[in-house]
């Protein structure tokens, strides 16, 4: 680990009953100290002699019936069948209950690994479970987190204590780095293997992928079209593309819609016609695949997370300027912000620093194999949509001169950093705007998730300026987890 802290102000800132379920129990459960009955039939679920008969059981008398709808039990006996082959079972550990969560940690017979399982009792019924998370999942901080106000000259051995509970456990490899309202570095300190074939440590100047971080430039392009009276938020999208491929859909999605995940697109990566290696030098030109295919839902008649949304911003800006997305993003964003480290490499191109990220193999449920490199992940290039490189100190400097005004009009700004009626939860138009303690709001963006070996969060406090980037070369959600809890605590600085 390499950490650096300097001085703000001169001072260091350093249930229920429930019968067993018919599914066969492992031996230990006799201990004289038996497990709670939710603990002893999820054990019993990945024992390898369950089998899809047991699994079948399990799931018509222990899921409750949201559980069901949740996992399908053709999914279920998949998912819940490779966890158990892959790890000859589980022994008990420890139980934690917390509210409608059963924190349950086991180790897996075959690797003597300990995995921590997060299930969730229904809150209708609490002798049924809702969701058994089947992914690997950060092990719960133990230190108590501060309820009250803290003090700036607290906060960095508040942070470093949390960041450090996590990679001592082999939980987060990457740079957290956090920046108060004066610019000067409050807390950074790096962890873990920018490569692990060369044994490169991470470094505060590591440069990691940034997943969809990169969705808030997109949205700063965009806004500063609209400032222009070039478009309008409300804009129909075949106002500025009229060629795109649906054009029905065109019609009806707004600019708006797009931009708070209300207009019923996609994922991308999972298109039949989506090839993540081919070459392309602007975005415009993914669009064939997947423009002329029927949204999931009517524009603004709901909301779900999409990558394909901001796929279509990156061409609309193309389209408008007669640029490249990467041209304006350069321009507007990256030299604005002096964020001299940040790019959109290509990934037989990568500059030096470069963090290779990690993942567990997508069959690999709860992680209990080692991690290989994501090289069959990154694509060709990143994109509006996500794929970015940066530093820790870039994305702070971003947040920072987000706030101040240098990047888009602030009372523009001001629009875009709410929650947006119909849009995705806790979303605003391109940003992340999630309510905090009274008072605080987290403005920013984060990026990764499973099975990629890249997770991340950049955000700031916009009452009073405290910013936080934390960028790691694992899967999500550990890192994500980790920012959490930082924000959380800069939520209760003084500005």
């Amino acid at each position: 680990m390499s950490s650096t802290s300097l001085p703000l102000t001169r001072r260091s800132l350093i249930g229920s009953s429930l019968a067993l379920a018919a599914l066969p129990l492992p031996a230990f459960a006799q201990n004289p100290a038996p497990l709670d009955p939710h603990s002893a039939a999820v054990l019993a679920l990945f024992e390898p002699s369950a089998g899809p008969a047991g699994r079948a059981a399990f799931h018509a008398e222990r899921l409750s019936s949201a559980g069901q709808q949740r996992w399908p039990l053709t999914r279920f006996d998949k998912v819940f069948g490779e966890i158990a082959d892959l790890s000859g079972g589980f022994d008990f550990v420890a139980a934690d209950r917390r509210g409608a969560t059963l924190w349950l940690t086991v180790r897996a017979r075959r690797q003597q690994v300990e995995r921590t399982l997060r299930v969730r009792i229904d809150r209708e019924d609490v002798t049924r479970i809702f969701d058994i998370l089947a992914s690997p999942t950060p092990t719960p901080f133990v230190g108590p987190l501060p309820q009250g106000a803290i003090a700036p000259a607290d906060l960095p051995a508040l942070v470093a204590s949390r960041i450090t509970f996590s990679a001592m456990r082999d939980e987060f490899s990457g740079v957290c780095r956090v920046v108060a309202p004066s610019g000067e570095v409050a807390y950074e300190a790096a962890f873990g293997l920018a490569s692990r074939g060369s044994q490169v440590p991470n470094t505060p100047a590591t440069r990691f992928h940034l997943g969809s971080a990169d969705k808030s430039f997109t949205a700063l392009l965009v806004a500063g079209l609209v400032a222009e009276g070039r478009l309008t938020f409300d804009t129909p999208l075949a106002e500025v593309l009229p060629d795109y491929p649906n054009a029905d859909f065109a019609r009806a999605c707004t600019i708006r819609h797009l931009l708070s995940h209300a207009a019923g697109l996609g994922a991308l990566f999972n298109r039949p016609g989506y090839d993540g290696d081919k070459p392309y030098s602007r975005v415009a030109e993914l669009l064939p695949s997947f423009a002329a295919e029927p949204p999931a839902f009517a524009p603004g008649s709901s909301a779900a997370y999409s990558n394909e949304g901001f796929v279509v911003l990156g061409a609309v800006a193309e389209r408008i300027t007669g640029e490249s997305w990467y041209d304006l993003l350069d321009r507007h964003v990256y030299r604005r912000a002096g964020m001299q480290a940040s790019g959109h490499f290509l990934h037989q191109q990568l500059p030096e620093r470069v963090a290779v990220g990690y993942r567990y193999h997508q069959d690999d449920h709860l992680g209990l194999s080692p991690r290989q490199p994501n090289d069959d992940f990154r694509g060709y290039r990143g994109n509006s949509c996500g794929g970015g490189y940066s530093t820790v100190a870039d994305m702070t400097a971003y947040l920072r001169a987000l706030r101040d005004g240098k990047l888009l009009d602030r009372a523009l700004l001001g629009q875009m950093v709410v929650q947006q009626p119909g849009g995705l939860g806790e979303y605003g138009l391109g940003f992340m705007a999630e309510p905090l303690a009274e008072g605080r709001t987290l403005i920013g963006h984060g990026g990764g998730g499973p099975h990629s070996g890249v997770d991340g969060m950049n955000g700031i406090i916009w009452e009073t300026g405290w910013a936080f980037s934390v960028l790691g070369n694992y899967d999500a959600p550990f890192a994500g987890t980790i920012a959490d809890d930082i924000a959380a605590m800069l939520a209760r600085l003084p500005g």
